[in-house]
């Protein structure tokens, strides 16, 4: 039996995890290999575990999570409509809680006490991995090279470093010199930093469209399906058949269900990211503010994500009352604020989370989504839920449920601070006349 220190390391098969992995048995750790499949386009797990066994990992674990990431991880950030800074819809920040999770399970079940991730001391997953440990169990040490000053200054030329390493031991891993950018990606999206991407004024080249088509390069003409929810949930995507009809006198189109597309939440989000990405959409450039302080930029492309967050949050507008959609809006930043800085299993981040799914309850319908040349439209809603009433809203006849001369006194009442106001203190500002 080996006296070596077992470590459990969060591995990828890719350069930086191929690196650390010899590294640490350089250091005489026994490394057990762990790779989460969250959807990510990757080489054949088996492969990437023989391979992961040839360059020194003593065991090699691949766990099928993808299911469990869209329920527990995804479905509350979409109830949420979660998007950091008002843009990023975070699906990094949503994989590591879950990445981590899973380590520490496996950390238990192979009787190792250290755990490792290969994340940079400069960015954000640094921070999400060691939590969602500490959280988990506090007692599991954690071991973090690119905090150790020895490893730094081994490979402080970064990529080029590492693949020295790599030519150097004879290790294998799918890595390339010309790759001018460093990408990570999962069922979600994928994500693109570093290299060329470190100056935000240089567009985003055509080569990181890997997963969808670039906006302009999209076929000429209108996709649309219909997207089918239960309680906040996609669960069925259906055709369209289109049927011609008149309104008034005016030519209209009108739309219903028609052949089932895909069923279940992870062949519904699989059918409607395909869509997505050959339609274009979904595509993100931006300068965000990292959790450790610095300003970094980052190209993202969550084609389905950005779906299915337009058409939840179009339904939620049909389904919610003002006062639910007013308090969602006002919660979703700091909850997405804690799901991107690492607060996963934060209490508060479970209370906001606890909120967001009681007030699904309703949101059920169907949502009707055109795609095109990087545009998600949003052309109808509809459900048994529905707060929309056309008798009240109508601009033509009365309703007993809405009498107009019932805003004088409605307005009157509202109006009461602002006359007392400028009783006491005077005109407002700029109310001069």
């Amino acid at each position: 039996m080996s006296n070596k220190e077992k470590v459990v390391l969060a591995y990828s098969g890719g350069l930086d995890t191929t690196v650390i992995l010899h590294w640490l048995a350089a250091q005489n750790y026994e490394v057990i290999a762990y790779l989460l499949d969250i959807g990510q386009k990757v080489e054949d797990l088996h492969v990437i575990g023989e391979r992961a066994k040839r360059n020194g990992a003593s065991q090699y674990f691949a766990v099928d999570a993808r299911e469990e990431f869209l329920t527990d991880y995804f479905l509350p950030c979409l109830h949420s409509n979660a998007a950091y800074e008002g843009r990023y819809l975070m699906g990094t920040s949503i994989a590591r809680p879950l990445i981590a999770k899973h380590q520490v399970r496996i950390a238990h079940e192979t009787g190792a006490r250290v755990v490792c991730h290969g994340a940079t001391g400069k960015g954000n997953d640094q921070v999400r991995f060691e939590l969602g440990y500490q959280a988990i169990d506090s007692k599991l040490r954690i071991l973090a090279p690119w905090k150790n000053t020895d490893f730094i200054n081994q490979f402080s030329a970064g990529r080029k470093s590492m693949l020295d390493y790599v030519d150097k031991y004879g290790l294998e891993a799918k890595a390339s010199r010309k790759k001018p950018w460093s990408s990570d990606d999962n069922l979600l999206h994928i994500s693109y930093e570093a290299g060329i991407l470190e100056d935000p004024w240089l567009g985003a080249p055509d080569e990181i469209f890997e997963r969808m088509v670039h906006p302009t390069k999209a076929p000429d003409a209108v996709e649309r399906f219909i997207i089918h929810w239960e309680s906040g949930v996609p669960v069925r995507v259906s055709s369209c058949i289109a049927k011609p009809s008149q309104f008034e006198g005016i030519d209209v189109t009108t739309y219903e269900a028609g052949e089932t597309l895909s069923s279940g939440l992870l062949n519904v989000f699989k059918y409607v990211d395909e869509a997505a990405s050959r339609n274009g959409v979904g595509s993100l450039g931006m300068v965000e503010t990292r959790y450790v302080g610095m300003k970094s930029r980052g190209e993202y492309h969550a084609p389905g994500h950005t779906v299915l967050r337009d058409a939840h949050r179009d339904l939620e507008g049909l389904c919610l009352m003002g006062s639910v959609l007013m308090e969602k809006e006002r919660r979703m930043p700091d909850f997405a604020a804690l799901v991107y800085n690492g607060y996963w299993f934060d209490p508060v981040a479970e209370a906001h989370r606890t909120f967001f799914q009681n007030t699904q309850r309703f949101v059920s319908g169907e949502t009707r989504v055109a795609l095109y040349k990087g545009n998600v439209i949003v052309e109808g809603r509809r459900s048994p839920y529905s707060l929309y009433d056309a008798s009240v809203a109508t601009m033509d006849g009365e309703s007993e449920s809405y009498r107009q001369e019932d805003a004088k006194g409605f307005i009157r009442l509202h109006g009461l601070p602002l006359r007392v106001r400028r009783q006491v203190q005077g005109p407002p500002a700029g109310g001069d006349v």
